[in-house]
């Protein structure tokens, strides 16, 4: 048998488990043919990635306390400020003295983007809206967001992969310059010419690769949280019916969170 407990556990990490999955996919696939899929990605990251960490949180205090919940204000008070959370919970495994707690020293590109999903949890999701409402843009996501791919780019991108890429589309644009026109522009707005509209994308598709695995990097200490609290809550609940299960093995909604490097560099679909 389930208990009520078990149920919603279950309901949740659904939840988080296709947030993060549908953010994966669309970040690894969003070119500047799709820039809607940039948007998608950052809302199911802002809210798959707050609600994994509660619900890391959730679960430690539901293991240190007989499976009795924290209460909704102490999980509310974090908002949506996501490297609060994160940092929370690290400190927490910090405490706990867990094996995996040095996972969550992140990368600085990883802190980068932790930074951004943040902002964007926090208020940035309003940009284009408030934008419009007010006649002044202060926020730029899709701006924002590129600055990171272009750091990655210079960064993590091999130098033969751009001067390939680069000459191939720039030989190809003096082919058919004289019977074609763009009419488009990059991820900061600035206009595309024939050369640049072919470049550039090529380009972000291997900077993708690269902010994936970054955030899977992020993501595997909170599963990691999550599957150990599991286990420390079904264990540690004084007097239980040994016939109900309280906790579900956690692990199987986040087996996708696969730390390959090679495997996650080459996938474009989650799970």
């Amino acid at each position: 048998m389930f208990s009520a407990t078990y149920r919603l556990l279950e309901q949740e990490c659904l939840v988080v488990r296709s947030c993060l999955c549908t953010g994966l996919t669309d970040i690894r696939n969003a070119n500047l043919n799709g820039k809607g899929r940039y948007y998608t990605a950052f809302f199911q990251f802002a809210i798959g990635i707050e609600r994994m960490a509660k619900l890391a949180l959730i679960l430690d205090h539901m293991a240190k306390n007989n499976l009795r919940a924290p209460g909704q204000q102490i999980v509310r008070a974090y908002g949506h400020d996501l490297e609060t959370l994160f940092d929370t919970v690290k400190t927490t495994s910090q405490i706990r003295g867990d094996s995996f707690a040095s996972s969550f020293a992140i990368s600085p590109l990883a802190t980068k983007m932790l930074r951004f999903l943040s902002e964007f949890a926090k208020g940035m999701r309003y940009a284009n809206l408030d934008a419009l409402a007010s006649g002044n843009m202060q926020r730029k996501p899709l701006h924002e967001w590129n600055l990171i791919l272009q750091d990655v780019i210079a960064t993590k991108v091999p130098k033969k992969t751009k001067q390939r890429v680069i000459g191939q589309s720039v030989a190809v644009a003096k082919a058919i310059q004289d019977i074609t026109s763009v009419i488009a522009s990059d991820l900061s707005d600035e206009p595309l010419d024939m050369a640049s509209a072919l470049y550039k994308p090529a380009l972000l598709d291997s900077a993708s690769k690269h902010l994936v695995w970054e955030l899977l990097l992020i993501l595997a200490p909170l599963r990691d949280f999550i599957v150990e609290s599991g286990h420390a809550s079904e264990q540690t609940v004084a007097g239980r019916n040994r016939n109900i299960a309280n906790v579900p093995n956690l692990s199987e909604f986040f087996e996708f969170i696969w730390l390959d490097r090679d495997y996650a560099l080459k996938k474009k679909r989650w799970p």
